[in-house]
């Protein structure tokens, strides 16, 4: 089972910041999981919440700033101050020459476009576009039968199930609360990757590997892996 550190380390970084992606890289987890926005001037940032209220010293959407006003904001905390945003170019730049999985959310639409070019500017095949918004999956489907696709759902369904089917993704991202084994079942049965985000802690994670997923979103891939390791040598 591989592990995406979510947000980057979060566990011990400010989620969202190279630190956090760095930290993901230094302890060999699997993949990084984050999260795309516009800003007011178009440039394509990485960055959870609507706002900057939670998680800068600043206030404000981010669709309403500028990426040089976002540049003057401290994204960091009292153990790693002075953290920037990371504008997703430069985090593509980095992390795509080091062949660590990326999924890439995007939280909004309007930028399907924008995102296609920038992906495929870089080694796409390591690049998961994600999203709980079918509708921007399936513009994206729409603009590139190559890029990999996956879709954020919290439950399983028949109408679920061809949808995914529809638009050709490659992988499910399922909630681990709802995740039942039977549903994994199926969705390997139809030729898809599972993925289980929302993971709470150890507990979890055991019971997300003895169900046979694939791949899992926690705010730390060190911890995680270690869990893993352990299962593995029982």
């Amino acid at each position: 089972m591989k592990v995406y550190s979510h947000r980057g380390e979060s566990n011990y970084a400010c989620e969202n910041t190279m630190t956090a992606f760095y930290l993901a890289n230094l302890v060999n987890s699997d993949g990084i999981e984050c999260d795309v926005r516009k800003t007011k001037d178009d440039v394509l940032v990485i960055i959870h919440d609507k706002t900057v209220d939670r998680t800068s010293n600043s206030s404000g959407k981010v669709s309403n700033l500028t990426y040089k006003e976002l540049l003057k904001m401290d994204f960091g905390d009292e153990k790693y101050k002075g953290e920037k945003i990371v504008k997703l170019d430069d985090f593509l730049k980095y992390f795509s020459e080091k062949e660590i999985n990326i999924f890439l959310e995007l939280k909004e639409s309007g930028y399907e476009e924008d995102i296609v070019r920038m992906v495929n500017k870089y080694n796409n095949s390591y690049i998961t576009l994600i999203s709980f918004k079918y509708d921007i999956l399936k513009k994206i489907r729409n603009l590139s039968n190559d890029i990999n696709l996956g879709w954020l759902i919290y439950d399983l369904d028949d109408n679920v199930l061809n949808d995914c089917k529809n638009i050709n993704l490659n992988q499910v991202l399922a909630t681990s609360v709802c995740l039942e084994e039977n549903e994994v079942k199926i969705l390997h049965e139809n030729n898809f990757i599972v993925t289980a985000w929302g993971v709470i802690n150890k507990s979890d994670i055991k019971r997300l590997y003895k169900m046979g997923v694939d791949r899992i979103i926690y705010d730390s891939g060190y911890i995680a892996k270690k869990v893993i390791k352990e299962l593995e040598n029982e």
